[in-house]
């Protein structure tokens, strides 16, 4: 199920058959980390960093990669993503990562605004990575030393 928690978009049909533990032993692996985002009882998304991802642009230091997922519409425009932003920071300092680098598509701007708002600063980019509504978009990179 969290394989294709992108296509999850029903709220009512949403279940979890597995514990936090089951999943972090399941997908945390010496350099991933990964955690579930969970509301009281409701689970709403999943994360992961990676330390020193193979894709990252910046090769300096310690390298933390963030994937975050909101997999429930009712969960989205919440305000969540600043919350989980600084939980990341706090995971990437407690794992001595020097650096976070986070890549988002350009066409996402309120995740930009977030990065922006928390330090982060534009740094590279990769041409026609996604193609969404009959356009390709370009993979921006983003950088913030801890």
């Amino acid at each position: 199920m969290v394989k294709n928690w992108f296509l999850q978009r029903d709220d009512k049909d949403f279940e979890v058959k597995f514990t936090v533990e089951d999943f972090r032993e399941s997908f945390s692996k010496p350099d991933k980390i990964a955690f579930i985002l969970k509301d009281n009882e409701t689970y709403f998304g999943y994360g992961s960093f990676f330390i020193n991802h193979p894709v990252s642009k910046f090769k300096e230091g310690k390298v933390c990669w963030p994937s975050i997922a909101i997999g429930l519409d009712s969960y989205r425009g919440k305000g969540l993503s600043k919350l989980i932003c600084e939980e990341i920071v706090r995971l990437a300092k407690e794992h001595q990562c020097t650096h976070i680098e986070a890549a988002i598509f350009e066409f996402n701007q309120p995740m930009k605004g977030l990065l922006l708002a928390n330090g982060f600063k534009y740094f590279a980019k990769e041409e026609n990575k996604t193609f969404v509504d009959g356009k390709w978009w370009d993979s921006e990179h983003y950088i913030l030393e801890i």
